[in-house]
C-alpha cells in the first residue's frame, strides 16, 4: 500500500486486510467478549487506512472483496461486515442498509498473497 492515497471521489476506496476469523471461527467463540475483540481489531486496522483518504461520503457503495484465504468463501463475509461497519462510522454511508449498499460480492483471487484480501468500496 502507498503512503499517500488520491481523493477517491471519482473512485474507489480500497482497504487491504490480513487474515480475518470466518464467520465459523466468529460465531462458535465461546464468549461475546472474544467476539467483540475480533471485530475491534480488524475494524481499527480498516479505520486507519480509511483515515488516509480524503472525507467523501458515497450515496449508494458497491462492496467488492478479493480475497485468497485458505477459508470457503462464504466464511469470508466477515471482512464486509467489519468493513461496511467501519465505513459508516467513517462517515462514507449514512447506514449499511439497502438503501446505501447496493451489491456485495466476495471474489477468489489467486494472485494475491495467502491470507489476504483487498475490500473496496466504489460509488454507485
Amino acid at each position: 500500500m502507498t503512503d499517500t492515497l488520491q481523493s477517491p471521489a471519482d473512485g474507489a476506496i480500497q482497504i487491504n486486510l490480513r487474515k480475518i476469523p470466518s464467520l465459523n471461527q466468529f460465531y462458535a467463540s465461546k464468549h461475546w467478549t472474544a467476539r467483540a475483540k475480533a471485530k475491534q481489531v480488524v475494524g481499527s486496522e480498516i479505520m486507519a487506512q480509511l483515515s488516509r483518504y480524503d472525507k467523501v461520503a458515497f450515496t449508494r457503495v458497491e462492496v467488492i472483496f478479493y480475497v485468497n484465504y485458505r477459508m470457503d468463501l462464504d466464511n469470508c463475509i466477515m471482512g464486509i461486515k467489519f468493513g461496511l461497519d467501519a465505513f459508516k462510522t467513517w462517515g462514507g454511508i449514512p447506514d449499511d442498509t439497502k438503501k446505501y449498499v447496493n451489491k456485495v460480492s466476495i471474489i477468489y483471487d489467486k494472485n494475491q498473497p495467502k491470507d489476504t484480501g483487498k475490500l473496496f468500496f466504489s460509488p454507485c
